[in-house]
């Protein structure tokens, strides 16, 4: 018996359309803590993979992001 291996390229998180919390928190260089509680708080955008993996649309993390107050970057 023989097994086909199928070979799943690594894409950068830069390049992801959808983002776990500790990618978006490493992405944006905000704190994993401030990510999820802006995803729980329902000020950032998110939906469900499967049964428990919250992804984090890219372009609902660019906005979040430019929409924080100046002073907090």
């Amino acid at each position: 018996m023989s097994y086909m291996v199928i070979v799943i390229p690594e894409i950068p998180i830069k390049d992801k359309l959808t983002l776990t919390v500790p990618e978006a928190s490493a992405l944006a260089g905000i704190p994993y803590k401030i990510v999820n509680a802006a995803v729980k708080n329902g000020d950032l955008a998110s939906c469900y993979a499967g049964s428990s993996t919250v992804r984090i649309r890219r372009t609902d993390l660019d906005d979040w992001v430019a929409a924080l107050p100046s002073d907090w970057c």
